[in-house]
């Protein structure tokens, strides 16, 4: 899903490699396959996340915006782009051109501020909790959510100015058009290196450098907790042992840890042959813009690219138990009669989305401090009951 994969490659010729039927049958089915994935898998993510208790999260939030973006890639971009080298025209008008290089570039950059944006809050979270709950609330990240749209709707609206139809007299007779961008006025080399680098090279290492951290993080306290550590007397008396509940919290964490730097790796992959194809383009000698070669694989790194628009639901149904768990209610809820008489959907909404998100539920008269990771399971006002004292002389 590339913003600036423009067709350049495109040739005015009447020898075309879409013209034989076998080809044109294999990437009409492989388009078909990714759309239909595309569509159905990113509207269930929309879905599941909205009208599913357990999945009320910030980082599930940010998924669905995710996912919004991915499911316009599929309806805005998929097709188009197979028609316009299957029918080596471009049918649907200059405005529509305009639209679809638009959504390219509008959901390629919301898609990789959105990882960031995922992955820096994660990090916050996990390994500087206390600034994490004062500094990101909710109502923040949804106005850094709206801001990423916007940045991401400006920095995609130039091609309204410099993408345009252009008309060609084959010597059939029969015009030619295709959607293209200007080259005389915008700097195409230029644009490419800066997309190269800030909107794939930097957000990528970005990610990894704060990735790391969290693992990092994460294995700290995972050692914490290997002992017996603290434990907590409630009102009732009973003995709360603390580590048996963080071990749990950390678990999840690192499901969700997990799942998300699947996410990163699958767009990083999946968008790799389309960078690599531009430079190619623009800086291999042995590049030909007008050969049967090119054609293909300007086709194919585009279906790669679109396919991370289809994969990332499959990753949040195989990685996330709560998305599993989520989409099974969704997809059984039935509706049936309370006390009252009107009509309910009865669901389970057990456990919702707290061990996911590393929120856990601790006595109230009593607090542990574990480590500096998990600073954030330190939320109610409580008293401290030090180790030795409870399993030295408490029966």
């Amino acid at each position: 899903m590339n913003n600036e994969t423009l067709l350049y490659n495109v040739s005015f010729n009447e020898d075309y490699i879409f013209d034989r039927t076998d080809v044109k049958v294999i990437f009409i089915t492989l388009y078909t396959i990714v759309f239909v994935c595309c569509f159905f898998g990113n509207l269930m993510v929309i879905f599941v996340v909205t009208f599913s208790r357990r999945l009320r999260s910030i980082t599930n939030f940010f998924l669905a915006n995710l996912a919004v973006a991915d499911f316009c890639v599929g309806i805005f971009c998929v097709y188009q782009t197979l028609t316009n080298y299957l029918m080596n025209s471009w049918q649907l008008g200059d405005f529509l051109c305009k639209v679809y290089m638009f959504v390219h570039a509008l959901s390629y950059t919301a898609s990789i501020l959105i990882l960031v944006v995922v992955c820096t809050e994660r990090y916050l979270a996990i390994v500087h909790p206390i600034k994490c709950r004062s500094m990101l609330t909710r109502r923040r990240l949804r106005m850094v959510i709206g801001v990423v749209w916007i940045l991401a709707a400006v920095y995609a609206s130039p091609r309204f100015f410099y993408v345009e139809t252009i008309s060609n007299r084959l010597n059939s007779g029969d015009v030619d058009i295709i959607c293209i961008a200007n080259i005389k006025k915008h700097n195409k080399n230029v644009l490419d290196v800066v997309n190269l680098v800030l909107l794939y090279l930097l957000p990528l290492f970005l990610m990894c450098c704060l990735y790391t951290r969290i693992a990092i993080g994460l294995w700290r306290s995972s050692a914490t907790l290997g002992g017996p550590g603290l434990v907590a007397r409630t009102k009732n008396g009973r003995i709360h042992h603390v580590h048996t509940s963080s071990r749990n919290v950390l678990k999840a964490r690192r499901g969700v840890i997990r799942m998300l730097i699947a996410v990163v790796m699958m767009f990083a992959v999946c968008n790799l042959p389309q960078q690599a194809r531009i430079l190619w383009r623009h800086w291999g000698p042995n590049y030909d813009h007008a050969s049967d070669f090119s054609t293909l694989l300007t086709v194919s790194t585009f279906l790669i690219s679109y396919m991370n628009s289809c994969l990332n639901p499959l990753l949040y149904a195989f990685l996330s138990r709560n998305f599993r768990k989520g989409m099974r209610e969704l997809l059984h809820c039935r509706g049936s009669r309370n006390n009252g008489g009107a009509l309910a959907m009865v669901c389970a909404s057990s456990d919702h989305n707290r061990h996911e998100n590393g929120i856990t539920h601790v006595p109230q008269n009593s607090v542990v401090r574990l480590n500096s990771v998990q600073d954030s399971l330190s939320t109610t006002r409580q008293t401290i009951t030090r180790h030795n004292t409870l399993y030295g002389k408490r029966t």
